[in-house]
């Protein structure tokens, strides 16, 4: 029997049938086999039997790689490289900037610079505006008009295109927009500031030289009380332009009609009973009171240890029940300190070992004027007079009034302040900048007494009205008219032409404070000197303030004896 079934005759290998697509006889009487046509099985070349073109496409491979080398080549033959330093693209640069400039092209390879044309907004740079410089061109703007500009540099290339390469840049002089009150309205002196203000988008802001927020270019500032020193602001631009602004917030001083007083006249009871009189009168709405005189002498119960310690405190008076007395009878108390004139610290400093702090002669002895005068650069001379204004300010007095702030008369040469890294000027702003902002925490007014001459000579005794206004609430200008020299401002004799010389001295005044939303208190004359003062002399210079709008006013007698003749209930401002 054969081992495989195949091989018996009669068996066929048997096939897998495919429903429906199964094959018919053509004969057969089926209906199916009108309506099937069978498509032959794809049969798929085996990998052995498919021909692949090598050849060909070997061929095609090497000609493109001829092809691209050669472009390269090309290419690579006449490529320029150009680097440009000295302005960036789509930079914004003043006229100024851009005139001190050089702007270097720099190119690759060297010998194609020969090659190169520089143009300016389409316009051939001129020969003597550029040069040739080993492998680069450098170009010198100098001056271009505002708005935008196109530095192009070209260079030839052999049978091919020039290679350009270029820099867009704009021109701008015009500084950015900042608009702020340069003045703001007048506030009391403890209520709260708001400053708003406004700049161009995209410009960069400072307050004092410190970063300031402007969202959207518009920022706001708030203060818990006026700020004692004017504030700068700045706006600077893309292109480095600068708007600056200077704000002086002032104070809504109440002023008022005052006598001086000094603190022995104070303290001996028929000389303050005459002063009380003319305050129950309603003659006077203020009484400044000497705190520390011109001899260095501290006249009230003084605690600071200073002024204990060079025996300087000799109390005539105590100092907060004055106050209380006065301010119930509705009068404002102005404390004056006599700065820097303080023969008693002088002398003490001198004989113990701190000649730093006195004013001295250019053979190194202390300076006699006055007695000695203090260093007003030094900080312990400057400590010590804030500190008794200070513990003033405790005690309820409304305002300190600076006088002597400034050097001794004489000529700047004849003096030697040691230690002083500036003008007298400057010392003294310095000084009443210090000052000020440790009163305006204290809700106190500062003012300074300062020379009738300060005004047209500031230089005179170290006094600049314009910025000594920018610190302080007022200023109290000494317009005795016995003190000024014949011809003054025009007067011909100014003791005995009350009325034209204070007219004439406090409208320079005017026009030095302003700007400044500062008020003027200005010292008059009651004391005879050269010439009979009473009722009328008085009166007149009054009268010349108030045609100048000044109503404020301070009478200086050295006796505190004053002229009620000269006096008018009707122009007095109490606060009953």
């Amino acid at each position: 029997m054969p081992a495989d079934l195949l091989k018996i005759p009669g068996v066929e290998k048997r096939r897998r049938r495919s429903w429906p697509l199964r094959r018919r006889d053509p004969a057969s009487s089926s209906p199916w086999s009108s309506r099937i046509r069978l498509r032959p099985r794809r049969r798929f070349a085996t990998a052995h039997e498919r021909r692949v073109p090598w050849t060909p496409i070997a061929i095609g491979a090497g000609y493109v790689a001829i092809a691209i080398y050669g472009v390269n080549a090309i290419w690579s033959a006449s490529r320029v490289h150009v680097a440009i330093e000295g302005i960036g693209d789509h930079e914004r640069v003043t006229s100024q900037v851009l005139g001190q400039r050089s702007i270097s092209f720099a190119v690759k390879p060297a010998g194609a610079v020969d090659k190169a044309t520089l143009h300016i907004d389409g316009v051939l740079v001129a020969a003597d505006a550029r040069e040739v410089r080993g492998s680069s061109v450098l170009w010198r703007p100098g001056a271009l008009p505002e708005g935008d500009h196109q530095v192009v540099l070209s260079v030839a290339r052999p049978g091919m295109g020039k290679s350009t390469f270029r820099r867009t840049f704009a021109v701008d002089d015009t500084p950015p927009v900042l608009e702020v009150a340069r003045l703001l309205p007048a506030t009391g002196v403890c209520e709260p500031v708001s400053v708003r203000g406004r700049t161009e988008p995209g410009s960069t802001m400072t307050l004092n030289g410190e970063p300031l927020e402007a969202k959207g270019g518009t920022f706001t500032l708030q203060y818990e009380r006026p700020p004692a020193a004017p504030f700068h602001l700045a706006a600077t631009d893309a292109a480095g332009n600068r708007t600056e602004a200077e704000v002086i917030a002032p104070v809504a001083y109440p002023g008022g009609q005052g006598v001086h007083v000094t603190a022995a006249a104070w303290g001996y009871e028929p000389q303050r009973q005459g002063i009380l009189a003319l305050v129950d009168a309603g003659l006077v709405s203020a009484v400044e009171l000497d705190l520390k005189d011109e001899s260095g002498i501290v006249g009230f119960n003084s605690q600071v240890p200073l002024a204990t310690q060079v025996g300087a405190v000799r109390p005539e008076y105590r100092l907060g029940e004055t106050v209380a007395e006065l301010k119930r009878r509705g009068v404002r108390v102005i404390g004056r300190i006599v700065a820097f004139r303080d023969p008693l610290l002088a002398r003490w400093a001198w004989e113990n070992d701190r000649r730093d702090w006195v004013v001295q002669t250019p053979a190194g002895a202390m300076l006699s004027a006055y007695g000695g005068f203090t260093n007003f650069t030094h900080p312990d001379v400057r400590r010590y007079n804030l500190d008794i204004a200070l513990e003033a300010a405790g005690a309820g007095v409304d305002d300190i009034l600076w006088d002597y702030v400034r050097r001794p008369e004489g000529a700047p040469a004849t003096m030697v302040v040691p230690g002083m890294p500036t003008t007298t000027a400057d010392a003294m702003v310095e000084f009443l900048t210090t000052t000020h902002a440790a009163l305006r925490e204290r809700c106190v007014y500062q003012g300074a007494s300062v020379f009738g001459i300060a005004a047209d000579r500031p230089d005179a005794v170290g006094q600049d009205i314009p910025r000594i206004a920018r610190h302080v609430d007022y200023i109290a200008p000494m317009l005795y008219p016995s003190h000024w020299v014949p011809g003054e401002y025009r007067v011909e004799n100014p003791n005995r032409q009350p009325f034209d010389i204070v007219k004439a001295a406090l409208a320079d005044f005017q026009v030095k404070t302003a700007g400044t939303g500062k008020v003027l208190v200005p010292w008059l004359q009651d004391f005879s000197l050269g010439h009979p003062y009473g009722p009328a002399e008085v009166r007149a210079q009054i009268d010349a303030a108030g045609e100048l709008g000044v109503s404020d006013w301070l009478l200086w007698n050295p006796t505190a004896r004053y002229t009620s003749g000269g006096l008018d209930p009707a122009r007095v401002r109490l606060r009953r």
